[in-house]
Parts: C-alpha cells; sequence; structure tokens
C-alpha cells in the first residue's frame, strides 16, 4: 500500500464518525493528516475504534508482530500527546490509557492548543474553506449553540436553564478550568492575530470536560467564582458564549467572528443564522437609536446595518448572542425569544446519536450501536 493510500484510508476511516471528515479534490484533509501522523502511526490508527479501548485490545487487532502490548503503548501515548488520537484515564486502572479515534473537531483541533503549528493551521482553515465547512454546517444538528451573554431579557421571555450561563455555571459541582483558545492561537501562527481582545484564555470547561485538559496538561483549574468572572469579562470583550450542544454541557467557549471556526465557517453563507442553535435575535427600537454604532463595531456576524436614520438587525445573520446589547447606552436594543424555542440534547452522547442518524440513517446507526455493545471496532 503506497503512502498516500494509507493516509486516504484513515481519512475514510475517519470519516465514519459522527463528525465528518471529507475528501477534497486538492487532497489537503492528507496535508493534515501526515503533519499529525507518521505512516507507521496512520497504519495503526487504522484499527482505532470510536470508543477508547485498552493497549491490549488493540494490539489484537493489529495483526504486526513487531509491537509489543508495551511498544504500541508507547506509541499511543506519543499520538495522543501530539492530539492525533483520543486518550483517556482508564477508570479501573488510572495508571493506564485506553485510546481511540478522534474527530477533527471536536477533537484533533482543540488538542493542537499550546503546540499549533502554522503549516498545521494553513492546512486547517484551507481544509475548512474546501470542504470541511460545508460537511459541518450540511448537519442539522451541530456541536455547539449559541446563548446570550450575562444580560437582562424582557421578564415576558423565560430564559431556560439551558440558555442560562449564570444558572449553568452555579447548578456546576465542578470542577471548572479554563485553557488557551486554538482557534485564537491557530490565527497568532498565521500572523492573523485577534482582532477583538488580546485574551487567549478562553476556553471554560466544566465537569468531564476539565479532563481533557488535564490529561494533555494544559490549561489550568479554577473556582466557581473565576469562572463566573471570565463569562463578565467575555461580556465586556464582546465575545459570543457558545456550550456544548446539551443542556448539561462541558464548556463554554467564548468566541469571536474572526477566528472561531464556528463562526467563521457561518459567515462563509449569506444566512448564517439559519445553520447555528439559537434561541434569540435582537431587535432594535429605530425611536431610541442614536445611531451610535457600537452595536455595529461589536456584531461577530455582521449582522447590523444602517438604515435611514437607525440601525436595524439583518435577521438572516443575527445569532442572538446579545452581544451587542450591554454597550448600548439609549436601550434601543433587546433580544427577543424566537416562536420555536429549540431544545438541546440532553447529554453529548444524545447529541452525537443524533447527528449519526442525520449522517448515515437509523439502520447504520443502530448497526454501529449493535457494534459497540458487542465491543467490535466501530
Amino acid at each position: 500500500m503506497t503512502e498516500n493510500n494509507i493516509y486516504r484510508k484513515l481519512q475514510q476511516h475517519l470519516d465514519q464518525m459522527p463528525i465528518p471528515f471529507p475528501e477534497t479534490t486538492s487532497g489537503v484533509e492528507l496535508r493534515f493528516l501526515k503533519k499529525l501522523f507518521t505512516v507507521e502511526e496512520a497504519e495503526i490508527a487504522l484499527h482505532l475504534s470510536a470508543l477508547p479501548e485498552s493497549v491490549r485490545k488493540i494490539k489484537k487487532r493489529i495483526k504486526k508482530e513487531i509491537f509489543s502490548e508495551q511498544q504500541l503503548e508507547n506509541v499511543l501515548y506519543r499520538m495522543f500527546r501530539k492530539g492525533a488520537i483520543r486518550g483517556i484515564k482508564d477508570r479501573k486502572d488510572p495508571g493506564k490509557f485506553r485510546y481511540g479515534k478522534m474527530p477533527i473537531a471536536i477533537g484533533m483541533f482543540e488538542a493542537q492548543v499550546d503546540q499549533i503549528t502554522k503549516e498545521v493551521a494553513d492546512d486547517f482553515f484551507q481544509y475548512e474553506k474546501e470542504g470541511l465547512a460545508d460537511a459541518l454546517i450540511g448537519n442539522t444538528t451541530h456541536q455547539m449553540r449559541t446563548i446570550p451573554l450575562n444580560i437582562k431579557i424582557d421578564p415576558e421571555w423565560q430564559v431556560s436553564n439551558y440558555d442560562d450561563i449564570t444558572q449553568i455555571i452555579k447548578n456546576s459541582p465542578g470542577p471548572f478550568a479554563v485553557m488557551n483558545c486554538v482557534c485564537k492561537q491557530a490565527k497568532d501562527a498565521t500572523g492573523h492575530s485577534c482582532s477583538q481582545t488580546d485574551e487567549r484564555e478562553t476556553c471554560i470547561l466544566l465537569e468531564d470536560g476539565v479532563e481533557f485538559a488535564k490529561n494533555l496538561e494544559v490549561g489550568r483549574e479554577i473556582s466557581k467564582k473565576e469562572t463566573l468572572q471570565l463569562i463578565t469579562k467575555a461580556k465586556k470583550n464582546g465575545l459570543v458564549l457558545q456550550p456544548g450542544n446539551s443542556q448539561h454541557p462541558h464548556f463554554v467557549c467564548c468566541c469571536c467572528g474572526c477566528c472561531c471556526g464556528v463562526l467563521t465557517a457561518a459567515k462563509l453563507y449569506d444566512q448564517p443564522a439559519e445553520f447555528l442553535h439559537s434561541n434569540y435575535y435582537a431587535v432594535v427600537d429605530a425611536e431610541k437609536c442614536d445611531l451610535c454604532e457600537t452595536c455595529l463595531e461589536r456584531c461577530q456576524m455582521e449582522a447590523i446595518d444602517q438604515i435611514d436614520h437607525h440601525m436595524q438587525i439583518n435577521l438572516n445573520r443575527c445569532i442572538g448572542c446579545g452581544v451587542c446589547i450591554p454597550t448600548c447606552k439609549t436601550k434601543a436594543l433587546k433580544l427577543v425569544k424566537k416562536e420555536k424555542e429549540y431544545v438541546p440534547p440532553k447529554t453529548d452522547m444524545d447529541m452525537y446519536k443524533k447527528i449519526m442518524i442525520e449522517r448515515f440513517g437509523l439502520l447504520k446507526t443502530m448497526k454501529f450501536a449493535a457494534k459497540v455493545i458487542l465491543g467490535q471496532q466501530v
């Protein structure tokens, strides 16, 4: 098998996960994989499952006799540490890891935090433009959603707990952590640093999400009070809150429209609001608006235009983040709740099941689940 064939097989293997890893005409996805996997590592990755498994189980799947179990463990750990595959602590034996394949997002790209290179960043951004954005946006259910900043919303609109960032954090038992934003670091690496903020610690982790940072030895653990303070800072800096798309998210990203992969991908389309999960949209009281244009500067989605003698919201682009509201001195802006409420899946697992069914259909998803039950590779 030629080198390119190995990487193509790996791309196809990764594309069988709920999150797509599509093929492109230029083959930029292969260049991306080559920067994360050696040929030997790519061959090993072909034997990994979507759910992490013990080294012993993976070893049985690999036919080559040149590996002892310890040698394989060393290679897998090396792959995990450089963000190519998933690794989690074995709950039965905390001194050991279980390993599995990982999607490109949320996964391999995020695992490049604090180590991303210009070459990897360039390939990722090119891949996003050539096929990845279409594939990710094309899913009906996404991995992230948009919730309002910690702002006052008219009493007539009841804010559900899963849309209330303060309640999400206050109700969480912890632990909490914060780590650098890989999207901003990737832009730094390519010489196009964030135009919105100099802050880099903008990715908040809750509960099980903290394990991701601990295993990769990135970020730092913080208190609940410090977590709430980060939300206040995000509000000041005009950042969009994007938690994981479940009712009990394990992360909350504080995002900008110039760096965030989700927002920049959505902005490639004329109607980005159509593709992002949100329960609100902004409206302008024309009589109160004094055309100060502060909202125009803060909007991350280019959703505000000047019409006659006031600002107007483009509802095809507004994602209901509320970033425009805190600095409106005349109180001309407010958030209004959509008629049809989007209720996020209860858990991350429920979310990925929905995505799987949307991508592959119910029958293939059931076959996938059956393999999981039987302990087979998926």
